[in-house]
């Protein structure tokens, strides 16, 4: 449990010399083929796992000043579904206060999210101070959502007030057809969702 990426990736890379001088010497002492190709197989398969990338993004964090519109706000219009809400008693998480340099002496209130793919994807922090954007600067942080149906989802959206932009049409680099557009959620929320579909 304790040992870094860094040790395992460590340990990895001297089992592949290992095994590498181990084929050297049954070359040398000519052993049948089918081992030395299994062998040869085993060396391919650590040589990746020493390279394998760890990293992934497991959730984003997103703060608002009313939790109860936001949950309804990516429940109902984005199609998120509610796993949790609640509060936190003042200290609860002491981690939360420098992260997001805020209170954490006072009770929170936050809600975990998900999608049909990633569980507990969204994580939303209710504070009263939370900072609303600023229509003239920069847009620091955009969550980019795949949904089923773009057109229902900007309907749903525009339904509840929230400002959406006009749908862009592309196709990726892998052929595949896909219509985008930004919404503002009623927390002030960046969010650009997208569908996919088959390119004709």
């Amino acid at each position: 449990m304790g040992r870094s990426c860094n040790s395992l990736r460590s340990e990895l890379a001297g089992d592949v010399s290992m095994l590498q001088y181990e084929m050297k010497a049954m070359v040398k002492h000519s052993m049948p083929w089918p081992k030395l190709i299994g062998m040869a197989l085993l060396c391919c398969l650590l040589a990746v796992s020493t390279e394998a990338q760890t990293s992934r993004i497991k959730r984003i964090s997103l703060m608002t000043p009313d939790l109860d519109q936001s949950i309804s706000f990516f429940t109902r219009v984005i199609g998120f579904t509610l796993n949790y809400e609640g509060t936190l008693p003042p200290g609860g998480e002491p981690f939360l206060g420098p992260v997001f340099n805020i209170d954490a002496s006072k009770p929170i209130r936050r809600a975990l999210l998900s999608t049909s793919t990633e569980a507990r994807g969204l994580f939303l922090i209710e504070h009263p101070e939370a900072p609303a954007p600023d229509p003239d600067k920069p847009t620091a942080v955009v969550t980019v959502i795949e949904v089923e149906s773009i057109d229902n989802t900007l309907a749903l959206a525009a339904a509840a007030g929230a400002p959406v932009s006009e749908t862009v049409m592309d196709v990726t680099p892998e052929g595949m057809l896909f219509s985008e557009a930004m919404i503002t959620s009623p927390g002030g929320h960046a969010i650009l969702v997208y569908e996919l579909s088959n390119a004709p």
